[in-house]
């Protein structure tokens, strides 16, 4: 099991229910649901700096798949015993750069 966290750039930030909508478009694969940002990128590279994704060779990475991105956004399945040291990170991360933090177990978007 994971918790998954989805980041994108959207100004200002939308309503948990607007939140999903673009949620599960995205991730249905569908193109221009949000405006390509340069800060999305940012954060995918951010996050292979921090982290590295999920290799072979590094098991010991927080996530349960290897991360996902695009120009539109950036998905991640963190580990749940790993759950409580890095959304709090991640979060903080894409506040930074202005993206939007979605958690879907929870309809949610974080502030």
């Amino acid at each position: 099991m994971s918790f998954d966290l989805t980041f994108w750039h959207e100004m200002p930030a939308p309503d948990p229910q607007a939140a999903l909508a673009t949620y599960e478009r995205l991730m249905d694969g569908v193109e221009g649901v949000v405006p390509p940002h340069p800060a999305v990128r940012r954060l995918h590279q951010d996050l292979l700096d921090r982290y590295g994704d999920l290799t072979e060779e590094n098991v010991d990475a927080p996530w349960t798949a290897g991360i996902w991105a695009n120009d539109e956004c950036v998905a991640v399945g963190i580990a749940w015993s790993r759950c409580a040291e890095v959304a709090p990170e991640l979060h903080a991360m894409a506040s930074r750069r202005g993206l939007v933090t979605f958690d879907p177990q929870d309809c949610a978007v974080l502030t």
